[in-house]
């Protein structure tokens, strides 16, 4: 997969299991593999783990890079949507986190995500320390 958001490469995968996608994420580590420095810098990392290791449900198809720039639309009706690059099979939570972040300066996009896309505040919150 690729998504230019993620850490260190632009290509990741491939992943038997939605666990060892998040372990990556982690550069590798396990919780225990954390120091006590990584711990006092990085407020939220061992709920963020604990979120990532929960148990999860299958994987879904997401576009991954939701944006006003990839919606065509016609009058109020939306009637292609293209760019599909980043797409894979992801995390329930992926789509929402990606259109969410896809460009940081548009507050206009932002604002008009959590209208077509579940909310999700638990996970934003957790992708917002995993991108600390």
């Amino acid at each position: 997969m690729y998504d230019q958001r993620l850490p260190a490469k632009s290509f990741w995968g491939s992943f038997l299991t939605i666990h060892d996608f998040h372990k990556e994420l982690r550069t590798g580590n396990e919780m225990g593999e954390f120091n006590e420095f990584q711990f006092s810098n990085l407020p939220g990392l061992p709920e963020l783990i604990a979120f990532q290791r929960q148990p999860w449900p299958r994987p879904f198809f997401t576009h991954g890079d939701l944006s006003s720039l990839n919606i065509l639309a016609r009058g109020d009706g939306v009637v292609a949507i293209t760019d599909w690059e980043t797409s894979g099979w992801m995390p329930s939570y992926w789509e929402y986190m990606s259109a969410w972040h896809v460009n940081p300066q548009n507050m206009f996009w932002q604002e008009e995500v959590d209208k077509f896309v579940t909310p999700l505040p638990h996970e934003l919150e957790m992708e917002i320390v995993r991108r600390k």
